[in-house]
C-alpha cells in the first residue's frame, strides 16, 4: 500500500510551471507584474503539481523545497541575462530591427527555455522517485485529461472563430507593448492569423508522444542512472522528443512570426517604438532588481 495522501488538496492552478518561469520573458503580455508573480513561483508550480497528483504529506513538503532551491538558483544566475537579453531586444526596437535580429532573438530564447527545464529536471527526478504506482496513474490520467481538454476547447470552434481568437490574441499581446496599432498594422497581424492557420493537431499527437516518454521513464524510476536521463530529457530537452510533424509545424510557424515582426517593425511610429522600448526596459529593469538578494537576508 502506498504512503497516506493529504485529505485537502492544493486548488488546481491553470499556469503551468514550467511555462510559468519561462514567462519571465513575456509576463508583459499578461499584464502581470514580474515583481508580484515571480517570488511565488514556487508555490504556483506546486499547486501545479498537485492539481496532477496527489501527493502525501512528506511529498508536499519536499516539492516545496525542491521548488524552492530550483527558484533561488534561477534567481541567482539567470535574471541578470534575462535583462540584459530584453535591453538589448529594447534598443534593437528602438533603432529598427531585421529578420535576422528577430531570428537571432528566438534563437536566444531557446536557449532561455532549455536552462529552466535543466533547472527543474532535478525536482522532477527527485519527487518522481517517490510516486506510487497508484500516483503514477493518476497523474498520467490527468495529463492527458487537461490536454484533451485544451484540445476541445480549440476543436468546439468554428474556423472563423479560431481565426478570430488568434487574431485577437496576437493584437493584445503586439498591442501591450507598442500601444493601440494601426488600420494597416492590424490588417498585417489579421493576414498573418489567415495564412498560418493552426497546429493544434501537430500539438495533440506531441503531447501524446510526450506522455508515452513519461510513462516510459516513470516505468524504470527504481533506476537512478536511467531515470534520471529519461528525464531530464522530458523535461530539459523536450524538443529532441518532438515529433517530425510537430517539428516541422513549430519551424514554419517560427519563420511565419519573424517575418510578420519585420514586417511589423517597419510600420511602427516614433511613439510605437518609444512605447515597446520603454515597455521591454521596465520589464529588464524589474528582473535585474529580483536578482538582487533579498535585503532582509543581507541583514541576517
Amino acid at each position: 500500500m502506498g504512503p497516506a495522501t493529504t485529505s485537502i488538496r492544493r486548488p488546481k492552478a491553470r499556469v503551468r510551471w514550467r511555462t510559468a518561469v519561462a514567462a519571465l520573458l513575456a509576463l508583459a503580455l499578461t499584464g502581470c507584474g514580474i515583481g508580484l508573480v515571480y517570488p511565488r513561483l514556487d508555490t504556483i508550480g506546486a499547486y501545479y503539481v498537485e492539481g496532477l497528483v496527489t501527493l502525501d504529506g512528506a511529498q508536499s513538503e519536499q516539492l516545496d523545497r525542491l521548488l524552492g532551491a530550483s527558484l533561488a538558483r534561477h534567481r541567482a544566475s539567470e535574471l541578470v541575462r534575462y535583462a540584459a537579453f530584453l535591453r538589448g531586444l529594447a534598443g534593437s526596437v528602438e533603432g529598427g530591427a531585421d529578420a535576422g535580429e528577430w531570428q537571432a532573438a528566438a534563437r536566444q530564447a531557446d536557449v532561455f527555455w532549455r536552462d529552466i527545464g535543466a533547472a527543474l529536471a532535478p525536482a522532477a527526478i527527485e519527487i518522481g522517485r517517490t510516486l506510487t504506482d497508484e500516483q503514477v496513474a493518476e497523474l498520467l490520467a490527468n495529463l492527458s485529461e487537461r490536454d484533451e481538454e485544451e484540445w476541445q476547447e480549440f476543436a468546439d470552434r468554428t474556423p472563423a472563430e479560431q481565426l478570430e481568437h488568434r487574431q485577437k490574441t496576437l493584437r493584445r499581446a503586439l498591442e501591450r507593448f507598442t500601444g493601440r496599432l494601426d488600420a494597416r498594422q492590424r490588417a498585417l497581424l489579421d493576414q498573418h492569423a489567415a495564412s498560418t492557420g493552426s497546429f493544434m493537431a501537430e500539438w495533440r499527437e506531441n503531447r501524446r508522444t510526450w506522455r508515452e516518454a513519461l510513462a516510459a521513464a516513470l516505468a524504470v524510476r527504481g533506476s537512478d542512472e536511467e531515470f534520471a536521463r529519461r528525464m531530464t530529457l522530458l523535461v530539459a530537452r523536450p524538443d529532441e522528443l518532438w515529433t517530425l510533424q510537430y517539428r516541422a509545424a513549430i519551424e514554419r510557424s517560427r519563420a511565419e512570426t519573424i517575418g510578420l515582426l519585420a514586417a511589423l517593425d517597419v510600420t511602427l511610429t516614433p511613439s510605437q517604438r518609444d512605447n515597446a522600448r520603454r515597455k521591454l526596459a521596465s520589464l529588464a529593469d524589474e528582473l535585474a532588481h529580483l536578482a538582487q538578494p533579498d535585503e532582509r537576508k543581507r541583514r541576517a
